[in-house]
Formats: C-alpha cells, sequence, structure tokens
C-alpha cells in the first residue's frame, strides 16, 4: 500500500460517490451507478485500481458473480479524515479549529469578540447534540 496523498479529480469524485453510498460495492456495482455520469469501464477499473493502490480502497468481503468473485469495496479513510489531512498537509492544525469553525459559519470577517461569541455558540450546540446522540 501506497502512502495516501492528494486524489486527483477522477479518484475525488469516485470517493464523493463511495462515501456517499456508505455501504461496499463491487466494481460492478460501482460502474452500474457511474453509467449516467459517463464512466467507462476503464476508467472505472484503472481508478478504483489507483484507490486501492494507494490505500483509499479496501476489500471487505467478496461477491459471487457468475463463475467468478468481486471484490466489495469500502472507502479505508472517511470524507472528513482526508479533507483534515489536505487541510494539515496546508499548515492547519487543531490550533486553527476556531478559525475554521468561524469560516464554516461564515462569521469570519466579524470583531473578535462577535465571531469568539458565534463560534462558541455554535460550538456548544455540537457539544450539545453529541451529548444527545450519546444518551439514545
Amino acid at each position: 500500500m501506497k502512502k495516501q496523498g492528494v486524489l486527483n479529480k477522477r479518484e475525488e469524485e469516485l470517493m464523493n460517490i463511495l462515501w456517499a453510498y456508505n455501504e461496499p460495492l463491487t466494481q460492478n456495482e460501482m460502474a452500474e451507478r457511474l453509467e449516467e455520469q459517463g464512466w467507462s469501464s476503464v476508467t472505472l477499473f484503472k481508478t478504483v485500481q489507483s484507490l486501492s493502490g494507494a490505500g483509499y480502497l479496501q476489500v471487505v468481503g467478496l461477491e459471487k458473480s457468475a463463475k467468478t468473485y468481486a471484490r466489495k469495496l469500502i472507502p479505508a479513510i472517511s470524507k472528513e479524515e482526508y479533507y483534515t489531512s489536505i487541510l494539515m498537509k496546508n499548515g492547519l492544525d487543531s490550533g486553527s479549529l476556531a478559525n475554521i469553525t468561524a469560516a464554516f459559519i461564515g462569521v469570519s470577517k466579524k470583531s473578535e469578540k462577535e465571531k469568539n461569541t458565534e463560534v462558541i455558540a455554535k460550538l456548544e450546540e455540537i457539544i450539545e447534540k453529541l451529548r444527545m446522540e450519546g444518551q439514545e
């Protein structure tokens, strides 16, 4: 397995589709879902090979298909983990969390006091949601 790097456009497109489906798929199942988007079987094969070799896909089982077996694949890394790694490669870390949150909620241009107040409120909202999910 090679070191995971930055995805090219096709690889990122396929990973976004796999993250959205959130279930193991064979290459044939991927082809069915990607047919409308203009993916050829050759492009899909090369992209799956590239992602597998880079450690972005993992085999979680086999499915009998006619006389052969097809690999069931899932992403080996979550969407959040991938994009976090990109941010970290560009010099952002957990110390940047408040500013990243401010940018996400659209308050980065406000005064420091207003920005901090809204970021704290948003983070408290997230914490409360996580607490409620943990109690279910």
